[in-house]
């Protein structure tokens, strides 16, 4: 190499920019030589070659050789473009110096005559965009691109100014190319977890590589969606050559992309940096995202999950948000202002009927990030739909916490993703969210492919040790004992307690007044809202009298309990105003959407509102997006026709009147009261008290229950058969469950204690022997349901709401059957006849029939009729798992055919044990004993009709097993 083409390769691997005269603002991270000079002055775009002057035409050549040497071989038009061989080198020079001598042999680039988008090919026959194998790099002609991301971003760049930008970033995308080719970037967890991006058959009917992204803004243009590598050479453009490397005004620093995309600029920078190819600055100051953020005052990190209420089954799956703690700092924000994220399918005012279970389960709406407020969560979750919520803290290092923030502002702008209910739901957002932050490329894989559970998510994420911000090591997510109450849930509470409150005052107050006070409290079970309110005038005065008739030594004391009876009242009807105001709002929903007439806020109007909203930064800072559904659906009700309501929607709606008017003269006599005699009470520590009454009940519940939910459950069991016939035989069982949860279980991650789900649960039974096993029988419950919760006295409009209920679908076998097949539904209502503290201890009921379907080889026959069960649960010292159960039920029915009755009888007695944990495994020994009968009076024999005698056909079968679970 000559002394002067030597120095020319060393001057262009070291330049800044010249295709512009002002100097350029350098992209994240990449400094730049300004004392270098340009190797030649900036051609003007279009100046033919044979006008240059014969000392800028030498030059150009000088420039083109240098290329070469580069490893850029530019031949026929490109070699005579000074235009483009500008750009080169200004490409080149966005890119860190080790960066630009290349892997992968010399770059041909091909100059095209005719126009294409941006100048690049589109990869077909007509417009390639590489050949020889990645060899040659085909460009053309500058034309403006349609692509709204591209366009939106660039709209205040002159022609000119658009051209070079994507010639520099034409070079930059091969450059990068052929690092990825050597490198694998685009190959690693780093780098393929921020958009999701799936392996062909990583999961079912995935035949190809996709992202779990599907908003194209998601990317930095269309082609990035085809590939991780495509994703990671086109944001590489958007990283190296930014917009404002053009023009420092073409974009505010909010909107520019070391703002907008943390996750993806970082992982990047990673990359180079630890390929050994320089290290890239820190991001500069973002305001609007720095503002936001308050990273200085950012306390933790929590998961919520929005619980069952027990007689709802329709919520039983529950659902995850995310909730950034931040400590209060010189500006105070109220708890209704803390901010949530919610992991939502973007639904808006569809019809929640057939067709809205179909597309929620086919994919037909989004999963959005939506970040909203507390008193949001508040209004629907815990008044509306009558869901308390779970807290549990996630032990995040300080790293990962900062960029769990820039997580939550890059995915509430660009992160839309198809919506399935078994499979992409609220829980494979949030660990679609957290593996994007979590350090050294660590994952949580989701608990299931064809089903992922919100409770079964929670397992996943507490078995992870890590050690967080405060040292030790320790679960990824830990319980905080101190739950969101729903005003259902709390006035559960304030029943007990104001109760008490009354049992304590019978010593220390006056006998007549008291009793009045004590009639007054059950007219206060009243589902009637109007003798409610009558109570509650008359409230102050008999209180006021109550306290009167108190010991002077005991004055202060009685004061307190009475203050505290009334609270409990108040919260009582709070609760009732917010059921009522639920039942309103789901009656306007079904006249506003009876009239199938459009309304704003449907789903697909509603996921593009939210991306344009979201499109630039600087109009979203001046504008408030109503993100809020319950906010969307009331502003739509304020203008929409409606239908007129039934006649039993009218009687909802003004028992709903009546309600509030209730409420409303408890607060009022809750007053009177506070300004009268309940006036030297504080009402702070009372609410301090409360509280830690609460809290200290959830602490010592929290440390007797198991972690674990009752997702994915596997039981072996070994025990002996002794059937009616024959000899007693070994057997082995085998049980698993995608979900089973018994009554009375206290699970930190399961549903409510009061409540029963089994989901595919199912055992099969066989006899060991020589050779193959023999089946002895199977049981699978498809779905099962029962629930012991029941209405408080004043929230009853029937009889049902003060009993349980269940229902189930069952199949089941037993060779040793005539017809050994069966399908079996039943359902029940349960009567409890005794509960403890969180049912640990109970006894019910059930009343109710049976449908079913016999079948063997031959012959199908259908049967129905009565059944009555009896089930209980005895809480045993130790642990919250540890309990004796006894299950029976007797059927009687009558198959078609027969003449006469079948009479079934089952009864199960079982022992629930905890011994603790053995490693990272929690052993869980259940030994049980069960007597399973079936008879039928019949004739002895033709003539044995004219006599009374007869004799049972019975098949009967008992079984001691003990079981074995590993969690």
């Amino acid at each position: 190499m000559s002394l002067r083409g030597g120095w020319l390769l060393g001057l262009l691997l070291a330049l800044p920019v010249g295709a512009r005269p002002e100097p350029m603002r350098a992209p994240l991270g990449v400094a730049r030589d300004e004392s270098a000079s340009h190797p030649g002055e900036p051609v003007p775009r279009g100046e033919p070659l044979a006008e240059l002057g014969g000392a800028s035409l030498q030059r150009l050549r000088e420039r083109v050789r240098a290329l070469r040497h580069a490893g850029w071989v530019l031949t026929g038009a490109a070699a005579e473009d000074a235009f483009l061989v500008s750009e080169i080198e200004a490409g080149l020079a966005a890119l860190p110096p080790a960066m630009r001598r290349f892997p992968g042999g010399p770059l041909e680039v091909v100059l095209h005559p005719e126009s294409s988008p941006l100048g690049l090919g589109d990869g077909s026959e007509a417009r390639p965009d590489w050949t020889e194998e990645g060899a040659r790099l085909h460009l053309y002609r500058y034309a403006p691109s349609s692509e709204r991301r591209v366009t939106v971003r660039m709209s205040r760049l002159t022609d000119v100014e658009s051209e070079q930008l994507w010639r520099r970033r034409a070079v930059v995308h091969a450059v990068v190319r052929r690092w990825d080719a050597a490198r694998e970037w685009s190959r690693t967890v780093r780098w393929r977890r921020l958009s999701g991006w799936l392996k062909p058959l990583e999961r079912p009917l995935v035949w190809k590589e996709q992202s779990r992204l599907e908003f194209a803004g998601a990317f930095s243009r269309a082609l990035g969606q085809g590939s991780a590598a495509l994703d990671l050479v086109t944001f590489a453009e958007e990283m190296f050559v930014p917009v404002e490397s053009l023009r420092a005004d073409a974009l505010s620093e909010d909107e520019q992309v070391r703002c907008q995309e943390f996750s993806k600029s970082r992982a990047l920078a990673e990359l180079v940096e630890s390929s050994g190819l320089g290290a890239l600055g820190g991001r500069g100051v973002c305001p609007a995202f720095d503002a936001w953020a308050e990273k200085d005052m950012l306390s933790h990190v929590e998961v919520l999950l929005v619980a069952a209420t027990g007689r709802q089954p329709e919520s039983l799956f529950g659902h995850l948000l995310l909730r950034p703690v931040w400590r209060e700092g010189a500006q105070v924000r109220g708890p209704s202002f803390e901010r949530v994220v919610q992991l939502v399918a973007l639904t808006g005012m569809e019809s929640k009927g057939l067709d809205y279970v179909v597309k929620g389960m086919t994919g037909a709406y989004d999963t959005v990030f939506l970040t909203g407020t507390m008193g949001d969560l508040t209004h629907e979750a815990l008044e509306l739909e009558q869901r308390t919520i779970r807290r549990f803290r996630l032990r995040l290092t300080r790293g990962e916490e900062e960029r769990m923030l820039e997580r939550i502002w890059e995915l509430e702008r660009r992160g839309y993703m198809g919506y399935y209910f078994f499979t992409d739901n609220c829980a494979t957002a949030l660990l679609f969210m957290l593996n994007g932050v979590l350090e050294q490329e660590r994952q949580v894989r989701p608990p299931g492919v064809l089903w992922v559970l919100p409770t079964a998510t929670l397992d996943a994420l507490a078995k992870v040790e890590v050690v967080g911000k405060e040292g030790p090591a320790g679960p990824l997510l830990e319980l905080i004992p101190d739950a969101f109450e729903s005003t259902g849930e709390r006035a559960v509470r304030a029943d007990t307690a104001r109760r008490e409150a009354l049992e304590s005052l019978s010593s220390h107050v006056g006998a007549r007044e008291l009793s009045r006070l004590l009639r007054l409290h059950e007219r206060l079970q009243s589902p009637d809202p109007d003798s409610r309110r009558q109570v509650y005038e008359a409230l102050p005065e008999v209180v006021t009298r109550v306290l009167d008739s108190a010991e002077p030594a005991r004055r202060s004391e009685v004061r307190d309990t009475l203050h505290a009876y009334v609270a409990h009242v108040v919260r009582v009807e709070r609760a009732a105003v917010d059921r009522m105001d639920g039942e309103r709002m789901a009656i306007e929903r079904q006249r506003l959407l009876a009239l199938q007439t459009p309304v704003e806020g449907a789903a697909e109007a509603g996921v593009l509102e939210r991306q344009r909203i979201f499109e630039r930064e600087d109009a979203l800072q001046r504008k408030l997006a109503v993100l809020d559904r319950t906010a969307v659906f009331e502003e739509a009700m304020a203008t929409a026709a409606r239908r007129p309501p039934t006649s039993e929607e009218l009687k909802r709606l003004v028992l709903a009147e009546r309600t509030e008017a209730a409420f409303i003269q408890a607060t009022e006599a809750q007053g009177t009261l506070s300004d009268g005699v309940f006036a030297e009470v504080d009402p702070v520590a009372f609410l301090g008290a409360d509280h830690r009454r609460k809290v200290d009940a959830e602490t010592r519940w929290a440390a007797s229950a198991l972690r674990e939910s009752g997702a994915a459950r596997t039981v072996v069991s070994v025990g002996m058969d002794f059937p009616s016939t024959g000899e007693a035989r070994p057997v082995v069982s085998v049980r698993t469950a995608g979900m089973a949860e018994a009554l009375g279980d206290s699970r930190q991650h399961g549903f409510q204690s009061s409540s029963e789900l089994r989901v595919l649960d199912g055992e099969l039974s066989l006899e060991p022997r020589w050779g193959t096993p023999r089946v002895v029988s199977t049981d699978m419950t498809l779905v099962g349901y029962r629930t012991l919760q029941r209405e408080l006295p004043q929230f009853r409009d029937s009889a049902w709401d003060s009993l349980g209920w269940g229902a189930e679908a069952r199949v089941t076998s037993d060779p040793e059957r005539t017809m050994p097949y069966r399908a079996t539904v039943q359902a029940e209502a349960l009567v409890v006849v005794d509960e403890g503290a969180r049912f640990s201890r109970f006894t019910a009921v059930g009343v109710g029939g049976l449908a079913r379907m016999n079948w063997g080889e031959s012959m199908m026959r259908p049967a129905a009729g009565p059944r009555v069960s009896l089930a209980h649960r005895t809480g045993l010292p130790g642990s919250g798992a540890n309990a004796v159960r006894v299950e029976a039920a007797y059927a009687p029915t009558w198959r078609l055919g027969d003449t006469h009755l079948t009479h079934e009888a089952a009864a199960t007695l079982q022992m629930e044990w905890w011994l603790g944990r053995v490693g990272p495994f929690g052993v869980l020994l259940t030994p049980r004993a069960q007597v399973r009968w079936e008879g039928s009076f019949a004739p002895r024999s033709p003539l044995a009709s004219r006599s009374p005698s007869t004799e049972w056909n019975v098949v009967a079968e008992r079984r001691l097993a003990l079981g074995l679970e590993l969690r």
